[in-house]
């Protein structure tokens, strides 16, 4: 597979992201939407670690098992299910909590009616959504998005967007005019979301030598604060 080069490095983000309003979440029951095993911790770590802290209820809907992350390695689903299990149980979300919907790895946008659906019966009034900004340069991660967008404006509900590939495909003059907002981590959180990232070893590790997660494209998730869109 190719290797994956930034076109925006983490030095050109810092000084438009140093600048925006902290924020503080609700604690209300609260559903990340991760399109694949790794993005909810990727996007979202910190902020599940500080909800668990808080017993506050945070399911995580798995639209798909990352099957297809690397094309030449069959039976990778069975490797990656496992690992975000693991991953979500150090940030303090049991297995109970995580809703896997088995949609195929790479073709969410031609399931979006279905993603819908399925997405349905889990939101309630009083329900945050956590989902990929509908925008982030993955088809994936943006269809995933525009459903948590449509279920979110149904129930008339908050919704918060995370970002991975924005950061790595994305430029600065793109986002500068969107309402950001940081989470600044404590440290324990810091090192719960890394404890956590460092359970997806599939990502990390790839025969070619050129692994999905490089840690290039890791920086954004090592932040000592998120970066959530609201």
């Amino acid at each position: 597979m190719p290797t994956i080069v930034p076109i925006t490095t983490e030095s050109e983000w810092l000084p438009l992201l140093q600048k925006i309003p902290i924020w503080d979440p609700p604690l209300v029951p609260t559903i990340v939407l991760a399109p694949h095993p790794d993005d909810e911790t990727l996007g979202a770590g910190g902020l599940i670690a500080r909800l668990r802290k808080r017993n506050v209820p945070v399911s995580v809907v798995a639209v798909t098992d990352g099957e297809n992350a690397y094309s030449d390695t069959e039976g990778l689903g069975e490797i990656r299910v496992p690992e975000q299990i693991e991953a979500l149980r150090r940030l303090g979300v049991p297995g109970s909590s995580i809703y896997r919907l088995g949609l195929p790895d790479r073709d969410v946008s031609l399931h979006e009616g279905r993603l819908l659906a399925l997405l349905e019966p889990l939101v309630s009034a009083n329900t945050h959504i956590i989902a990929p900004w509908p925008l982030d340069f993955h088809p994936d991660h943006e269809a995933t998005g525009r459903a948590g967008q449509r279920i979110a404006s149904e129930y008339g509900i908050d919704i918060s967007f995370y970002l991975f590939w924005a950061w790595h495909r994305g430029v600065p003059g793109l986002l500068s005019d969107r309402a950001f907002v940081a989470l600044p981590l404590t440290d324990s959180e810091i090192e719960m979301k890394a404890s956590a990232l460092s359970a997806h070893q599939s990502q990390f590790v790839h025969a070619d030598g050129q692994p999905i997660l490089s840690a290039g494209l890791l920086e954004p998730a090592r932040r000592a604060f998120e970066v959530y869109l609201q």
